[in-house]
């Protein structure tokens, strides 16, 4: 079977493609059928597929048809190996949440030591010993070792929670054992030791921020001060989104409050946020803010990561000589710092920032402005308040 053919089966019964690429380890792609999709250009229903996966093997791949069929609404079986059900996981979250997907993905280079084994006989004291062990890998491109971070190894393990909750969730085991020990308490003490406490940008270097609006990406950090998104939010905020005729954008995640919640966009921030819509349409983008200069191998598209992002916060910091313990959520603890001093309703904020109400009983349940009383409440914000 030569390359991007399919393996003839009979309807119904799923399709193996072999993928192009010479350096492909994983060459066997399996699909099943998974209903139908309109196409609106041809004006008729056509069958669409579901991935399993990418195996080795026609057999492997043919493993995971034969699988599915038995139990196709299980993602997880007994004989994956964990590196299989990472993947699996990564999948489910990258669809709500392509930022957070790939940072997992960075963390779990780090678990090679471990991802072979089958994650029905994968114990507490197997994964307990290799994070006491500090995890590593090996850098390809300089063939360095790497050795995982105290906060990256506390990653790692709740990493490690999480694919044992979904392997429960779907019947395949009946014990996490993830759960079942603590993260090395040598590690929880570095991590403590080395945790930075987020700082707000001072006067003088939101004044600085301010007057090299053209050096890249200062524009971006700017309008984080002026709207309070946690880094995550801001590089994954959609074009879909973005109001810019009634002023508003909707985003956010981490929370229930937080999620999809409506920021006004201030006016000082308006044609800054209009160019790089104006950007994003230009490239096709479905997100708002995009890295133009970034040079990927395998794909066309340009918008930015959390780790993106941060690579270029912290250019940013350096270029320009500001404090460089700064990091990526200082934006955000500055917006809070100056929307107390510029004397905007703690309610207002609450909202801008997507933090809880349920404390506060009347905030929450009684108290309900309209759109305009919001918007007046972010015209408060100044910024360099005090200078």
């Amino acid at each position: 079977m030569k390359d991007g053919e399919f393996m003839k089966r009979s309807n119904g019964e799923g399709s193996i493609t072999v993928l192009k690429g010479k350096n492909r380890k994983k060459r066997n792609w399996a699909r099943v059928f998974d209903g139908y999709i309109y196409d609106e250009k041809k004006d008729k229903l056509i069958p669409k597929q579901k991935s399993l996966g990418v195996f080795r093997t026609k057999g492997e791949a043919q493993k995971a048809i034969d699988e599915y069929f038995t139990n196709p609404y299980q993602f997880l079986n007994r004989n994956m190996t964990l590196d299989e059900a990472f993947q699996t996981y990564y999948d489910t979250v990258y669809e709500t949440s392509p930022s957070y997907a790939k940072d997992l993905k960075y963390k779990w280079r780090y678990c090679d030591q471990i991802k072979n084994l089958k994650i029905s006989e994968t114990l507490s004291v197997h994964m307990k010993r290799f994070l006491e062990g500090e995890p590593y890998y090996i850098d390809p491109s300089s063939g360095k070792k790497k050795v995982a971070s105290p906060n990256t190894i506390l990653r790692i393990k709740s990493l490690l929670n999480q694919i044992f909750d979904l392997a429960i969730s779907e019947s395949v085991i009946t014990v996490n054992q993830a759960r079942n020990f603590k993260t090395p308490k040598e590690a929880a003490r570095k991590y403590e030791r080395s945790k930075k406490h987020h700082i707000p940008f001072s006067i003088d270097e939101q004044l600085t921020l301010k007057e090299n609006l053209d050096y890249p990406f200062v524009d971006m950090i700017y309008i984080q001060i002026f709207m309070g998104w946690r880094p995550d939010e801001l590089v994954e905020i959609l074009l879909e989104d973005v109001y810019l005729e009634d002023q508003y954008i909707i985003g956010g995640k981490k929370t229930d409050s937080g999620y999809r919640r409506i920021v006004p966009i201030h006016p000082e921030i308006m044609e800054y946020i209009k160019n790089y819509y104006e950007e994003a349409q230009k490239i096709g983008s479905r997100f708002l803010f995009n890295d133009i200069y970034m040079k990927r191998h395998s794909t066309s598209k340009q918008n930015l990561s959390y780790s993106n992002y941060r690579y270029r916060f912290q250019k940013v910091i350096k270029a320009l000589n500001l404090n460089e313990a700064h990091t990526p959520h200082d934006a955000r603890v500055t917006f809070a710092t100056i929307a107390k001093i510029s004397g905007m309703d703690a309610f207002a904020v609450k909202k801008f920032m997507g933090h809880s109400l349920k404390n506060d009983i009347t905030e929450e349940s009684y108290t309900a402005p309209n759109f305009s009383w919001f918007q007046n409440q972010m015209e408060k914000f100044q910024y360099a308040s005090g200078k």
